[in-house]
């Protein structure tokens, strides 16, 4: 049919029920039928997506084969039901009709009554794209607001994964030959004192599928499966959300929305007890290697005064585009009703710092005792120096311990070895130097302590947050200070204003 229009239909339905897919089917006839009708036109194709989105056009493949089609000059003429069928995105609709204007194709939406080849075609487009976009983002609320309902009721959503139980009907059901692994995996954690490397590599050795029926077990997948609540019978949902009803990405639940947690929702495969007991090894032995979390100074070492248990950092963003950390108590992220406030870090960095001085070791007795160290030809420096070194050398041993027992590689003793290094060839290590003036050792003392955190880091033991104090204790004193504060400044200047400070000794005199 020469001189003929060549015109191409786009449908999509956005599930694949079986309603869904006989209006897949009746729109593919209709516009069969509808091209058929005018002598004018040529069909030359009907592009149809079947249970995909209408809000991204990144997977829909056959919307994508159409464009490039076009693009080739294959189409002068597209037909859609309606915008919403196109697109639910209006910066997709406007982008995709606009690209096709520029290369003589043209856009027909019959029930919106838009051609995009008319002058006012765009205009009218970007205001029926824009409803569109508005009732997406509406049902996207409606639909969030009832699995939230849901999740409330106890039914469990996300997909069939979780080694060891399968997901029947929105409840877990034990897998009898996964939970056994489970159990074993459990033990040798805490009975065996086996580290996640070497559980991992015994696993692969004896040809136990993985959870995804592979046989490459990796050190994270066991740690996934020791600090997943859901094997001591409790449900923690809402661990990852959807902020974007348009992109559909997946990013962790980071406190931007109230998380729904279900104690003893479904049948364990291990005790309470056990999963506690795991748990405190794990943060044992992150406190030993900083394996786990020692991005930040008191990694491993906030503890919650309430309930006793881990806080973990989260990081947050100020109103002028500032990043900050929160330390906050890993219970109540999980919604288990722990009422211990979240610490800004420069509030813990505050007190710490605070209770150092209490010991002598302010800033300037630092400097002086560090230069003093320094600059001691005999390798004999001060007592805080010492001690410092001391403990420096206990963490290479632990390190090296964790190492042995399977919970560290190679890889990750050699890069906690060389923190621990320098931080001694900060102190000098106590081998004799080179004699110097003051001035130049106080120098020296100075840039050796620009990086505080490294201080507190090989000071603090433990903090313990409770509302309004908290309390310090540092490695070979004996004795914990008790800080009261309030916070005081804003930005740059947000700190603690220490109320009081009270130390008690551990040892009884």
């Amino acid at each position: 049919m020469t001189g003929a229009l060549r015109v191409a239909a786009y449908c999509r339905v956005s599930t694949d029920s079986g309603d869904q897919q006989n209006s897949l089917k009746n729109q593919v006839q209709y516009f069969e039928s509808r091209i058929a009708q005018n002598p004018g036109w040529e069909l030359v194709g009907i592009f149809a997506d079947e249970g995909i989105t209408g809000t991204s056009t990144r997977r829909r493949k056959q919307f994508n084969a159409m464009i490039q089609r076009a693009e080739q000059g294959g189409i002068d003429l597209i037909l859609t039901k309606e915008v919403s069928r196109f697109a639910r995105n209006t910066m997709d609709a406007l982008a995709y009709t606009r690209r096709l204007k520029e290369i003589g194709v043209g856009v027909l939406f019959l029930s919106d009554n838009i051609d995009t080849r008319d002058n006012d075609g765009e205009f009218r487009l970007t205001i029926m794209a824009s409803v569109a976009q508005e009732e997406s983002r509406k049902t996207s609320q409606r639909v969030r607001w009832g699995q939230k309902r849901s999740m409330e009721r106890g039914v469990v959503f996300g997909n069939d994964s979780l080694y060891g139980y399968e997901t029947r009907g929105g409840a877990l059901a034990v897998r009898a030959d996964e939970a056994a692994t489970v159990r074993w995996i459990y033990h040798q954690c805490t009975d065996e004192g086996k580290g996640t490397h070497v559980i991992a590599r015994e696993l692969q050795e004896a040809g136990v599928p993985t959870p995804r029926g592979g046989a490459q077990w990796s050190p994270a997948t066991v740690r996934r499966i020791l600090t997943n609540e859901k094997y001591c019978g409790d449900l923690l949902q809402k661990k990852y959300i959807t902020p974007d009803f348009l992109s559909h990405k997946k990013v962790p639940n980071r406190g931007q929305e109230e998380q729904v947690y279900l104690p003893a929702h479904h049948e364990a495969i291990i005790s309470r007890e056990r999963f506690a007991q795991v748990q405190a090894v794990l943060a044992r032995r992150a406190g030993a290697t900083g394996r786990y979390s020692g991005r930040y100074w008191c990694s491993g070492k906030v503890r919650c005064g309430l309930c006793g248990g881990a806080f973990v950092p989260r990081r947050a963003v100020r109103s002028d585009g500032m990043p900050y950390v929160l330390w906050c108590c890993a219970a109540r992220r999980r919604g288990q009703g722990c009422a211990a406030p979240a610490v800004n870090q420069k509030v813990l960095a505050g007190c710490a710092r605070y209770a150092l001085e209490q010991l002598g070791f302010g800033r300037q007795g630092l400097v002086a005792a560090l230069a003093a160290r320094l600059a001691a030809p005999d390798g004999e420096g001060d007592a805080a120096g010492r001690q410092a070194a001391g403990l420096l050398h206990a963490k290479h041993g632990k390190a090296l311990d964790a190492f042995l027992r399977g919970d560290i590689t190679a890889g990750e003793l050699a890069q906690v070895r060389a923190r621990y290094d320098a931080a001694l060839a900060m102190l000098g290590d106590g081998k004799p130097a080179p004699a110097q003036d003051a001035a130049e050792w106080g120098r020296a003392a100075e840039r050796a302590l620009a990086q505080a955190d490294e201080v507190l880091a090989a000071a603090a033991e433990q903090l313990t947050v409770q509302p309004g104090w908290l309390e310090v204790q540092f490695y070979g004193i004996p004795a914990r200070f008790a800080l009261e504060y309030r916070t005081k400044g804003k930005g740059k200047t947000y700190g603690a204003e220490i109320l009081s400070c009270k130390a008690v000794r551990l040892d009884g005199g």
